[in-house]
């Protein structure tokens, strides 16, 4: 079991309610906060991440 709380965001120059699990580990965005967008990470120490609209 775990609290659940709620955070206005803004994302693509909207404001957005989303939920907020909490965790006793790192952040994480949620995946359904991504769709309409492409994800690209480098997987090396300091590599880049880069989020596009598509």
């Amino acid at each position: 079991m775990f609290d659940v709380y709620g955070a206005i965001v803004v994302w693509d120059e909207q404001l957005l309610t989303i939920p907020i699990d909490e965790a006793e580990s790192d952040p994480l965005v949620g995946m359904s906060l991504m769709e309409g967008y492409r994800l690209t990470l480098e997987a090396i120490e300091g590599g880049v991440v880069k989020l596009e609209k598509l």
